[in-house]
């Protein structure tokens, strides 16, 4: 037998064996509509946490898939940082889970459900709003609304932040006299050197 057929068939096999994980999705293949959002309680109905129920942290447009809040938790290794040399560790992290693996929950029956979009005529305002409906019945599954309070209490400013003080300060004032373009030294650092119109 060729070397050459031996190799492609030992990668054939260990493409197989190996666990396939979406790194790229074409665009032509991502969802354009997303029935979940994030907040959203769902229900894993396949996969090693099968059985499971989750809130979605985020959701992976690109990817087609969702993060689960303590739900797939991987284990990621950190290599030692440049300024920090023995800082290398593990952490553990959620990692994404295809949207076909999971199903929103009916808020009355707890159950997974397949649900729909339907155009609804506010009477107040008689404007159309598309809402989630559980299929075949008249049970809505509301989006969750984002929690203000609770993200202006949990955020904190880092090292790296820029104070209100500092971003309200002038510090450019226009001057009709100094050009709007920088100094001739500043131009020729810019420049290619080996163009042959420098």
């Amino acid at each position: 037998m060729q070397p050459s057929l031996v190799a492609g068939m030992r990668r054939m096999i260990n493409t197989k064996l190996q666990p396939t994980r979406v790194k790229y999705v074409a665009p032509q293949d991502q969802i354009k509509m997303w029935r979940i959002v994030r907040g959203d309680e769902v229900y894993i109905t396949s996969g090693k946490e099968k059985g499971k129920t989750g809130t979605v942290r985020k959701v992976l447009r690109n990817l087609n898939s969702l993060l689960i809040t303590d739900r797939n938790m991987v284990t990621k290794h950190i290599r030692p940082q440049p300024g920090d040399p023995t800082k290398a560790t593990r952490v553990q992290m959620e990692a994404p889970i295809h949207v076909s693996n999971v199903s929103l929950i009916d808020p009355q029956t707890r159950q997974p459900v397949r649900t729909h979009y339907r155009a609804v005529v506010d009477p107040n305002t008689g404007k159309s709003e598309r809402k989630r409906f559980v299929v075949g019945t008249e049970v809505e599954i509301p989006k969750p609304k984002p929690d203000i309070a609770k993200y202006k209490l949990e955020r904190t400013d880092s090292p790296k932040d820029t104070s209100p003080q500092l971003a309200r300060e002038v510090t450019f004032i226009p001057d009709i006299n100094v050009p709007p373009f920088p100094s001739s030294s500043i131009l020729d650092e810019l420049r290619n050197p080996h163009s042959k119109f420098h």
